[in-house]
């Protein structure tokens, strides 16, 4: 019994560390949740006016550029955006599960993939896709410039490949605390109600589209409105995707938040049942030490 009320003592102080541990990672995973939250949405604003004035240029003004023209056929880049971590319960397999449904759903599409994250990589590769560019090395909190970058190479692949016919991101917007969605939306060619759902997370009616078409209508463009439209283009896209990233990490820690306050509660309750099991093996023992005196007392009697 000795040696069994040992074993339990030892498991109720592993247990107890790993609480800790679990307790720990949720603070700061609830920290980096509260911080990812308030920088989506302080750069929304950012964005939604380079929305507006890409509005105005393209359906105002009618101003055409490659990236507003649909294609006829081509092959599918998908960004894929998933976390470099683990531990963040089901937010990696709800990405995975919906490109594996747009996948199975689209067969004859040819997609290959542009990676943000190692757990992206992953979902590719049991997707079967063609793997063009790999982003590995972003924290925990994107910066614009990493948000420029795969704009640059999302721009270049679409701009000189002209193989391909679309461009969607699939990722999980983040619609408020303990609440995210994963989600596969169209990037490319731009449409201004796509892009408007992503910023702000609620459809673009007529109303609204009307007010981003006049929001702009007095401005004068210099040099010209095709060269402000090749700047703007690239700044919506970076902002869109800067937005994006800001989503998925939100989204990421608030998973990995609820995932450890499960495991500390977990934790707890497995603790009180080995002290539960400790106390009736020492119990247990006292009993049998009794037993043991009485049976002595009783033979020597």
């Amino acid at each position: 019994m000795a040696l069994q009320g040992k074993a339990i003592k030892s498991k109720i102080k592993a247990v107890g560390n790993i609480k800790k541990i679990t307790k720990t990672m949720q603070m700061v995973a609830a920290s980096k949740m509260r911080r990812a939250v308030e920088a989506s949405l302080s750069s929304r604003d950012y964005a939604l006016g380079a929305l507006e004035i890409l509005v105005n240029l393209s359906e105002k003004r009618n101003v055409e550029h490659p990236m507003l023209t649909r294609r006829v056929s081509g092959k599918t880049l998908c960004i894929i955006i998933a976390s470099n971590k683990g531990l963040c319960g089901g937010y990696n397999v709800n990405v995975s599960r919906r490109v594996s449904e747009y996948v199975k759903s689209n067969p004859t599409e040819i997609i290959e993939c542009v990676t943000v994250g190692k757990q992206a990589e992953k979902i590719a590769k049991r997707n079967n896709l063609v793997i063009v560019a790999s982003f590995t090395e972003i924290k925990d909190f994107a910066r614009i410039e990493d948000a420029s970058q795969l704009v640059y190479v999302m721009k270049d692949l679409f701009m000189k490949d002209e193989s391909y016919q679309k461009v969607f991101v699939a990722y999980t917007q983040f619609l408020k605390p303990l609440t995210y969605e994963a989600k596969i939306k169209p990037l490319l060619p731009i449409q201004p109600e796509s892009l408007y759902l992503m910023l702000m997370g609620e459809s673009l009616t007529h109303e609204k589209k009307e007010a981003l078409r006049e929001s702009k209508k007095l401005y004068t463009f210099e040099p010209s409105e095709e060269q402000v439209m090749e700047s703007v283009i690239p700044e919506l896209l970076t902002g869109v995707m800067y937005q994006v990233f800001l989503d998925a990490y939100a989204s990421e820690h608030s998973s990995r938040m609820v995932a450890m306050q499960n495991a500390t509660e977990n934790a707890g309750e497995l603790q009180e049942s080995l002290k539960l099991s400790f106390n009736k093996a020492r119990q247990a023992g006292i009993t049998q030490e009794i037993a043991e005196i009485s049976a002595g007392a009783n033979a020597l009697g």
